[in-house]
């Protein structure tokens, strides 16, 4: 889902950094796999993107290695999970620094825009994306909590693991 040309190639890591994660709905989608939503549906209404938009980005999360698709039985119909691999959960840094940016320098008015980030090994939020301000433990799925303004209790949300770290029973590929 390259945004402009393709950089995949490029000497430059920003750029292929970029082609991997650069689109704004990968970024989003990301946002919701690694918060816990997998199935269409549910990532569909948290990001507001059109079907045809949110398939397309899926099918290519997919391909880029950043998500695995396992299916599920919903009534008699057959639809299908999301979940990020590793190289899906490994973008969290930067979910966390655009997410420190913006509430540095876009702030909303009117509503609580806050995504706080809480270390699980201090129990604290931390104003760092890559190492907890208060203890340093390295920020990861699998110790992380995200308190996120659309939570309408507060309460801090465990992150989803990638794929690679989940039990075998916990997916069927």
């Amino acid at each position: 889902m390259v945004l402009r040309s393709d950089w995949s190639t490029r000497p430059c890591p920003i750029a292929r950094g970029i082609n991997a994660v650069g689109d704004p709905w990968v970024l989003l989608i990301l946002r919701e796999l690694v918060a816990g939503v997998h199935r269409f549906d549910q990532i569909r209404e948290q990001v507001g993107a059109a079907d045809n938009i949110l398939a397309k980005r899926l099918k290519y999360m997919v391909e880029e290695g950043l998500a695995v698709r396992a299916p599920y039985q919903d009534g008699r119909a057959r639809r299908f999970e999301y979940f990020p691999t590793q190289a899906g959960a490994d973008t969290l840094p930067i979910l966390h620094a655009y997410t420190l940016w913006a509430q540095k320098h876009t702030p909303s008015e009117g509503h609580e825009n806050r995504l706080s980030i809480i270390c699980r090994s201090c129990q604290l939020e931390s104003s760092s994306g890559e190492a907890c301000s208060h203890c340093g433990a390295t920020l990861t799925t699998a110790n992380v909590s995200w308190i996120r303004p659309t939570y309408e209790d507060h309460r801090p949300r465990p992150l989803t693991k990638s794929v690679a770290s989940l039990a075998c029973d916990e997916i069927v590929l």
